[in-house]
């Protein structure tokens, strides 16, 4: 007897771990593209449709929506297709329309909004922020991508990028470097003890004299990340920043959905159920 219930709890832990491992291979098998999105332009909004494995093109397709503003960046989705990726526009009812489906399932317009030719890399997980800038002559929104993974900026960093003509010489904190026209630079803010917030200066030198250009103070965490662009607007320094806070991938729009949806399947049995 003694030996049966060994011979049982063995079974059930050997069950337990290989399901354990098979969830942690799942995890380790994906190979999607990771994207957050945001609008250049102020005071841009819209909502987009997309399918998550690129067969928008099928029947019952799982088909999800992502919003995309221009003060942060939008909530993270994934893209598990391959060649290009396609975004559509949200389906919006007419006040005469029912929403009998809105609860379930996105509404797919089918109207194509914006096409996004993915980046070739070996890398298992790929990861950009995708900034939106003015309609193309053909009405479809331009995309252009800023790598982005944690590998390249960890959490606690941010990396800035010069759209300036002229060199400009960046403070962050007791750090100090020269951001060089169209380069990039990567670096952590440190909230030094005692200190809410990190001190930013942006100087450039005219004359052999510095000119501070823009002095703020940043509030930071070790869990954000981000962006910040920086140039010049009627003559006037322009930063735009724009971060996130470290998040799993789990959490991302799409990650764990299947190719095609069975909502629709679920629904007709549960409406079978409940006639019987």
């Amino acid at each position: 007897m003694i030996r049966i219930f060994t011979l049982v709890v063995f079974i059930s832990f050997l069950w337990i771990f290989m399901i354990q491992t098979a969830f942690a291979d799942d995890k380790k098998e994906f190979h999607g593209m990771l994207f957050t999105a945001l609008f250049w332009e102020k005071y841009q909004s819209e909502t987009f449709s997309y399918a998550p494995w690129g067969n928008e093109q099928e029947e019952n397709a799982s088909i999800v929506d992502f919003s995309v503003g221009s003060s942060s960046l939008s909530k993270k989705f994934v893209y598990h297709g391959k060649g290009t990726m396609n975004l559509y526009e949200k389906k919006r009812l007419e006040e005469w329309e029912a929403p009998r489906e809105e609860e379930r399932k996105p509404l797919f317009s089918g109207k194509l909004a914006a096409q996004f030719d993915l980046p070739q890399s070996n890398e298992k997980t790929k990861e950009y922020v995708l900034l939106f800038l003015n309609k193309k002559n053909d009405g479809l929104w331009k995309i252009y991508p800023i790598p982005f993974t944690t590998e390249e900026i960890p959490s606690g960093n941010y990396k800035f990028i010069s759209q300036s003509r002229i060199p400009l010489y960046i403070v962050v904190g007791t750090q100090k470097f020269i951001l060089q026209p169209g380069k990039s630079k990567v670096t952590p803010l440190v909230v030094e003890q005692g200190a809410r917030r990190v001190p930013i200066k942006v100087l450039s030198q005219k004359n052999g004299t510095y000119v501070e250009l823009y002095n703020q103070q940043w509030s930071h965490s070790k869990n954000v990340r981000g962006l910040c662009f920086i140039g010049f607007q009627d003559n006037k320094i322009n930063l735009k920043r724009t971060s996130e806070f470290t998040q799993p991938i789990e959490r991302a729009i799409g990650y764990n959905l299947q190719p095609v949806s069975d909502i629709e399947e679920k629904t007709k049995v549960t409406e079978i159920e409940l006639k019987n």
